[in-house]
C-alpha cells in the first residue's frame, strides 16, 4: 500500500515538472526567450541594473529577432529608472521605429513622452502624448498615460494651454486643466464657460475626473451674446457697456443676482448656433441678451424657442422676430413722434419756410419723412422736394441736385449717423447751404468723430441724455458718465434697459426660465433709459423729445 502511494506521488511530481518545463520560459542566457524572462524577472524584482544587462545582451546577440522592439522598450524603461535619460530616449526611439504592431508603437510613444517630461521638456512630452493612440494601450498603460498628461499639464504656463489647443484624446485634459486654473484664479465666469464646453464635448468627464472646487452661483447666469471682435464690435461694445452698468448697479439692490457671462460670437452664424446649443440644455443659463443684429438674432431665435430659453435682443429691428414664439423678444424703443418734434422746431424755432427731405427707402425712414412733411405743412411751411435712395448707397448726387435749385432753407435727413456723415459733406460739395435736421438715428459718437464741420449746426432729437427730464434717463446718464467718463450712446441705453428688464425678475425669488418668461410676457410699457419702450412689435409714441444741436464740434442741449 505504501509503495502504491509513493509511486503515485512520484508520478504527480514528474507530471508537474514536465508541465512547468513545458509552460514556463527557460531562464538561460543563450536564447531570446531566456534572456527575455531573466530581464522581466529582474525588473519586476527591482534589480533594474540586471534587467538592463539582460535586455542589452538580447539586443546584441539577436538583433533580427521579432522581440527586438520589446527589448528596446524594456531597455529604455530600465534606463529611465536609472535616470540615464539620454540613453532612455534613444532606446524608446529605437523601440518606436522597430515596433511591428499598434500596441508596440503606442507603448514606445508613452515611454518616450515619460523620458521627455523627466528631462523637463514638458511641451515635447505633451505633444508626443497627444500624437499617441491611447486606445492602442492596455488598461494599465492607458491609466498611466492619463495620470501623466494631467500631472504634466499642471506644470505648463497658461499661455500654452490657451494658445496650443489640443485635439484627440488629450483635448479633455487641456479643458479640465483650464477649468481648474480659472477656478483657482477666482475667474468663476471663465471656469463655468470651460465647464460647459467640457459637458458638451465630453459628457462623462466631470463624473470621472471631478470638478474644481468653486462656488457655481446658485442664482444661475445670464448670457450676453455679442460680436465683440470683428465686424460690428464697435457697436457691440456700446451695448455691452450698458449691460455691464445695469448688472453693477443692481448688485447692491437685490439679495440674489445672476452672473453675467459674455460670449463673443464674432458675427459668425456657426458661433451663434454653437453657443445657443451649448446654453440651451444648461439649466443654470436663465436668459440671453443678444445677439446684436436682426440677421444674427434670427439665427438664434429658433434655438432659443427650442430650448425654452428667454432671449431679448436689444438692437435688432426686424419685426419677423416677433413671429418665432413666446421666448423670443426684441427691445422696441418708442420713436413715433421724433420726426414731428423736429418738424415743429424747424418751423417754429428755426423759422424755415421751405424744407426738403432726403430719406432712405426703408419703412422707418419713409415713415419719418412722411410725418415730418405732414407736420411741416400743417404748420404753414412748404416741402419743396422729397427724394429717396436705396440702402447701401454712398453717392447722393442725383438726390441733392433734385432739391438744390429749390433752395430749401432746411433739409431733413431721417437716416442713421453713418449715412448722415456721408450725406452732409456731399451737400456742402454741391453748394447746398441749408440748415440740417435729423432724427434720433444721428445720436451716435460717429457723427462728431467723422462728421466734423459738415454737421455743424445740425439739430436732431435724442431719446436719452443728461439733459432729459426722464428720471430713469438722467440716472442712467449720470452713472454711465461716472463709470466710463464718456457720454452714453443710444445702443448703451438699449443694452442697459434690456438688462434691467431681465434683472427686475430677481426682485422676488430666484426665477426659473418659465417664471422669467412669464415676467417678460406680462410687461406692458417699460420706462427706462431709452424712455418708453416695449418688448415686441408694439411701439408707444411720445409727444416730446429732447433736441440737441452740434455747436463747435460738441452736442449742446436745446432747452
Amino acid at each position: 500500500m505504501k509503495n502504491c502511494i509513493l509511486l503515485s506521488l512520484v508520478t504527480v511530481l514528474i507530471f508537474l515538472v514536465v508541465s512547468i518545463m513545458g509552460c514556463a520560459p527557460v531562464k538561460d542566457e543563450n536564447s531570446p526567450e531566456g534572456l527575455t524572462a531573466l530581464a522581466e524577472g529582474a525588473f519586476s524584482s527591482g534589480d533594474v541594473s540586471a534587467s538592463l544587462r539582460y535586455y542589452s545582451r538580447a539586443i546584441e546577440d539577436f538583433p533580427d529577432n521579432p522581440l527586438y522592439s520589446s527589448w528596446q522598450f524594456g531597455r529604455g524603461r530600465s534606463l529611465l529608472a536609472l535616470d540615464r535619460l539620454e540613453e532612455a530616449s534613444e532606446a524608446a526611439l529605437h523601440s518606436l521605429r522597430s515596433a511591428i504592431d499598434s500596441h508596440g508603437k503606442a507603448s514606445a510613444m508613452l515611454l518616450l513622452s515619460q523620458v521627455k517630461i523627466e528631462q523637463g521638456s514638458f511641451r515635447n512630452g505633451i505633444e508626443t502624448l497627444s500624437n499617441m493612440q491611447q486606445d492602442h494601450l492596455d488598461r494599465g498603460e492607458s491609466e498611466s498615460a492619463v495620470e501623466l498628461i494631467r500631472l504634466t499639464l499642471e506644470k505648463v504656463d497658461m499661455d500654452y494651454l490657451t494658445t496650443e489647443p489640443s485635439t484627440g484624446w488629450t483635448e479633455v485634459f487641456f479643458l479640465l486643466e483650464l477649468e481648474n486654473r480659472y477656478a483657482a484664479e477666482g475667474n468663476t465666469e471663465r471656469a463655468i464657460l470651460t465647464g460647459m464646453e467640457i459637458d458638451r464635448l465630453f459628457p462623462e468627464a466631470h463624473q470621472r475626473y471631478g470638478r474644481p472646487v468653486f462656488a457655481i452661483h446658485e442664482d444661475g447666469f445670464v448670457a450676453l451674446i455679442l460680436p465683440l471682435s470683428g465686424e460690428g464690435s464697435t457697436y457691440a461694445e456700446r451695448v455691452r457697456s450698458g449691460v455691464d452698468l445695469a448688472f453693477e448697479m443692481s448688485s447692491g439692490l437685490f439679495i440674489s443676482l445672476p452672473f453675467l457671462i459674455t460670449f463673443d460670437c464674432s458675427g459668425d452664424s456657426a458661433d451663434i448656433e454653437e453657443i445657443l446649443n451649448s446654453l440651451g440644455p444648461n439649466p443654470s443659463c436663465l436668459a440671453v441678451i443678444g445677439p446684436l443684429t436682426s440677421r444674427n438674432a434670427e439665427l438664434a431665435a429658433p434655438l432659443a424657442q427650442r430650448w425654452s430659453l428667454p432671449m431679448i435682443t436689444p438692437a435688432a429691428t426686424s419685426s419677423e422676430l416677433d413671429d418665432y414664439g413666446n421666448y423670443v423678444h426684441r427691445l422696441v424703443v418708442s420713436q413715433g413722434d421724433d420726426a414731428a418734434a423736429v418738424a415743429e422746431y424747424a418751423v417754429r424755432n428755426a423759422g424755415c419756410r421751405t424744407l426738403a427731405i432726403i430719406h432712405e427707402f426703408t419703412s422707418e425712414s419713409v415713415a419719418n419723412a412722411e410725418q415730418f412733411s405732414s407736420v411741416v405743412q400743417e404748420l404753414g411751411s412748404e416741402i419743396v422736394g422729397m427724394e429717396g435712395y436705396e440702402s447701401g448707397s454712398t453717392d447722393y448726387k442725383d438726390q441733392i441736385n433734385a432739391i438744390k435749385y429749390q433752395q430749401p432753407e432746411g433739409i431733413f435727413l431721417p437716416v442713421n449717423a453713418w449715412d448722415a456723415i456721408q450725406l452732409a459733406p456731399q451737400l456742402r460739395f454741391y453748394r447746398v447751404e441749408s440748415q440740417l435736421f435729423g432724427t434720433s438715428g444721428w445720436d451716435d459718437e460717429i457723427l462728431l468723430e467723422q462728421g466734423g464741420e459738415y454737421v455743424e449746426g445740425a439739430v436732431f432729437p435724442v431719446s436719452f441724455g443728461s439733459a432729459s427730464m426722464n428720471p430713469a434717463t438722467a440716472r442712467f446718464s449720470y452713472f454711465y458718465e461716472r463709470k466710463y467718463d464718456s457720454m452714453p450712446t443710444m445702443l448703451a441705453a438699449q443694452g442697459y434697459d434690456t438688462a434691467e428688464i431681465i434683472l427686475n425678475a430677481w426682485k422676488g425669488s430666484i426665477p426659473s426660465r418659465s417664471s422669467l418668461e412669464n415676467h417678460l410676457e406680462t410687461l406692458n410699457i417699460y420706462f427706462g433709459a431709452t424712455g418708453m419702450c416695449t418688448l415686441g412689435s408694439v411701439s408707444i409714441p411720445r409727444s416730446a423729445f429732447p433736441l440737441v444741436r452740434v455747436i463747435d464740434g460738441e452736442i449742446v442741449s436745446i432747452e
